[in-house]
């Protein structure tokens, strides 16, 4: 499941494989943009933001997030001038930029060869001038990945939290717009390490830096590890998928159980609304009914 160190790998392997390079060939395969012509164009790099990827050429960026399933891929081109097979079904491509090899001053740079770049079952993918950036994705809370990470975007995270005091922090850890980066995964384990309830009120949580903090923490010390590990290598994850068994520090059965803004359970739209708003939607969430208690 991507979350956000599975979506800053994926964006360090694109600009590894693609910064310094010229596209070739692309085919957006989303309607809205499947007119865009890159052909021709430089490419500067890519960077994560939060689940989202910003690919830079020449003065567009490519803009995909992966949702549930989405991932990139890359592949190299034989000697025979064919691409590597693919390692995802077909049907699946959402995109694909393929580009030259690599040059410098004096020419092509040795042993450079051709890269396609594939995008497969990705939720999203727009394209727009780099300069509008900010204004696309200004509504993000600060990255917990960010390369500048701080006390002070730590503390900006806390404030957007507790601009809804009575929200519960469960679902509130997943709005990216009060800080980018956190899913189900990294949620359910910064509430047991913290040892909050994911229901508790965000205003009831006693110390909220601590939580942002350690959930920042996490990302960073899994952002260069393809397993993700919160415990040890031999049992990687302190909470989540691992409802009915032991909890490793009281013994208590963890618990599965659907949340969202409307509680454990709840209808999946709140009265009076025809359509659902992602608070509304319920997704899953482990705890240890000991280990955590519920505050507030």
């Amino acid at each position: 499941m991507p979350e956000g160190d599975t979506v800053w790998r994926q964006a360090q392997a694109l600009h590894r494989a693609l910064a310094g390079r010229t596209v070739t060939r692309a085919s957006l395969r989303f309607p809205q943009v499947a007119e865009v012509d890159l052909t021709g164009l430089p490419i500067h790099g890519a960077l994560a933001r939060g689940k989202n990827i910003l690919l830079r050429v020449g003065d567009i960026t490519v803009h995909s997030h992966l949702k549930m399933d989405g991932l990139w891929q890359l592949y190299g081109q034989g000697t025979d001038g064919r691409w590597e097979r693919w390692r995802q079904p077909a049907q699946q491509v959402r995109a694909i930029i393929e580009a030259s090899p690599r040059r410098d001053q004096t020419g092509l740079v040795a042993g450079s060869q051709p890269v396609q770049a594939v995008g497969f079952l990705l939720g999203l993918l727009d394209v727009f001038p780099s300069s509008a950036e900010e204004s696309k994705l200004g509504h993000l809370g600060p990255d917990l990945l960010s390369p500048v990470w701080s006390d002070q975007l730590a503390q900006q995270a806390v404030t957007n939290l507790l601009a809804r005091p009575d929200r519960p922090i469960g679902p509130a850890l997943l709005d990216q717009g009060n800080l980018a980066g956190i899913g189900t995964i990294y949620r359910a384990e910064t509430l047991f390490l913290t040892g909050i309830h994911p229901q508790t009120p965000v205003a009831a949580v006693p110390n909220l830096t601590a939580l942002v903090q350690t959930a920042h923490l996490l990302l960073d010390a899994n952002r260069n590890r393809p397993l993700r590990v919160t415990r040890t290598n031999d049992q990687p994850l302190w909470c989540y998928g691992r409802a009915g068994k032991p909890c490793y520090r009281c013994g208590a059965a963890i618990i599965l159980e659907d949340l969202s803004e409307q509680g454990v359970g709840a209808d999946r739209y709140a009265a009076g609304h025809l359509l659902a708003r992602p608070e509304d939607t319920d997704r899953i969430s482990f705890r240890c009914p000991n280990c955590q208690p519920l505050l507030g």
